[in-house]
């Protein structure tokens, strides 16, 4: 798996010509860590919401744009860099997220999420939400959900058989689950 693979793409970029305030905005709202700053297609720096946060601090406020706040020391990976590379960039410098070209130019940005979200199994992921669903509904008990190709199952300690068809209607609201299996074990003592 490559870079390529796991990135969001198309980017949110900015120019170094766009205003500080509206940069925040993007970057605020969005829940970036960062924004690529792009001029005519080529990477030439990154903004980052501290850099943003530190000028909206600053008691005499001195950048305007975003060419005043950047860092135009870019680090960037390749998009065929192998994601074991890139997870050793980003946790390596601590970075939250980096730029990703191909050919000098910008062709997405890959985060700690993107990695993450890569590397986890999807059965496991769907497992564990089918697990926070039934805790947030049912209460938290020893939960025990599988989930292999979209069927889920679930043993649990279950008070009624209400509960199992609550349990069953919960796990297939989850999406990614197409099929439940509920089955019924006693509490632990």
């Amino acid at each position: 798996m490559r870079a390529f693979d796991v990135m969001s793409a198309p980017a949110v970029t900015v120019t170094p010509w766009t205003p500080i305030e509206e940069a925040a905005a993007v970057v605020a709202g969005r829940g970036f860590a960062a924004l690529p700053v792009v001029c005519d297609g080529e990477l030439v720096g990154v903004v980052s919401g501290e850099d943003l946060l530190r000028e909206q601090l600053r008691a005499r406020r001195t950048a305007v744009r975003v060419i005043d706040a950047m860092n135009p020391d870019v680090v960037a990976v390749e998009a065929d860099m192998p994601v074991g590379e890139v997870a050793r960039q980003l946790l390596g410098h601590h970075y939250r997220s980096l730029p990703v070209v191909s050919d000098g130019e910008l062709v997405g940005v890959v985060s700690r999420g993107d990695l993450l979200r890569a590397l986890t199994p999807r059965d496991e992921v769907t497992a564990a939400r089918v697990s926070k669903s039934l805790c947030d509904h049912l209460g938290a008990r020893p939960w025990d959900v599988v989930v292999l190709g979209r069927m889920a199952s679930v043993l649990g300690p279950f008070d009624s058989h209400d509960e199992e068809v609550s349990a069953e209607a919960l796990a297939m609201s989850v999406p990614g689950v197409r099929s439940v299996v509920v089955q019924a074990c006693a509490r632990p003592v």
